[in-house]
């Protein structure tokens, strides 16, 4: 990619939900959401920025539907991972019908048609300019996809990593069920697990702690928030690890 880096962050993991490729529907895939969550990647790209995307599984598969057809819990995790793969060639085809080159690594074997992850193939693939969409999780159950998000965004070399969520930051509280819920601008990691504010988890601060990553929560839905973010515009909330 020939465009010319901006200020900001060079490099950045998003990580994005599985409910949110569901759109209005809450389940399952939504292709026009999927579309102008795909144009929300491409336009960030075009500052020049390496970005690499973990993806949930929830608006497919979730360990507590699992549990319905008698599934363990552990195994409910591995058919979680398999749904990540699923909404990864999805994100994968909508970026490409945009114009913009992806693949897609998973942490596991699954078929000619997915490579499987190295640092190496990432690395290439970075370089040549592909959004990489990181699939399977860690390849292990117990491990939230926020885990997989940190992990991955040390193995890019990420600058900072953001969390797409449905609010606008982080809060005190739930502000769709409490309106005097206070939004942190900035605020230590530290302090998110001390209120037990259910952003993101310890594994995930241990992992992004060990190469200073910080994290960036935004709201998702709203154009061009991705953008302000990977340009190093002041949004959402600042986690500082």
């Amino acid at each position: 990619m020939n465009t010319p880096v901006s200020p900001g962050y060079r490099s950045a993991l998003l990580k994005i939900s599985g409910e949110a490729l569901a759109g209005d529907k809450g389940f399952g895939l939504d292709g026009s959401k999927i579309s102008w969550i795909a144009r929300e990647i491409v336009s960030a790209s075009e500052y020049g920025r390496q970005i690499g995307v973990v993806v949930g599984g929830g608006n497919i598969i979730r360990g507590v539907s699992a549990a319905t057809v008698g599934a363990p819990p552990l195994v409910g995790d591995e058919m979680g991972m398999i749904a990540t793969v699923i909404n990864a060639l999805a994100l994968r085809s909508a970026l490409e019908a945009q114009g913009r080159s992806a693949s897609v690594m998973s942490a596991f074997e699954v078929g000619k048609f997915v490579e499987i992850f190295s640092r190496e193939g990432l690395l290439a693939s970075l370089t040549r300019g592909d959004v990489v969409i990181f699939a399977g999780g860690t390849g292990n159950p117990c491990f939230t996809t926020d885990s997989a998000a940190a992990l991955r965004a040390v193995q890019m070399q990420a600058d900072v990593m953001i969390k797409a969520t449905q609010v606008d930051g982080v809060y005190d509280k739930d502000p769709r069920k409490h309106s005097d819920a206070y939004r942190f601008e900035s605020i230590t990691s530290e302090e998110v697990l001390e209120r037990r504010l259910k952003v993101i988890d310890a594994a995930s601060v241990e992992i992004l702690g060990r190469r200073s990553i910080p994290i960036v929560v935004l709201d998702l839905h709203v154009q061009g928030n991705i953008t302000r973010a990977l340009i190093g515009e002041k949004i959402g909330t600042t986690i500082v690890v």
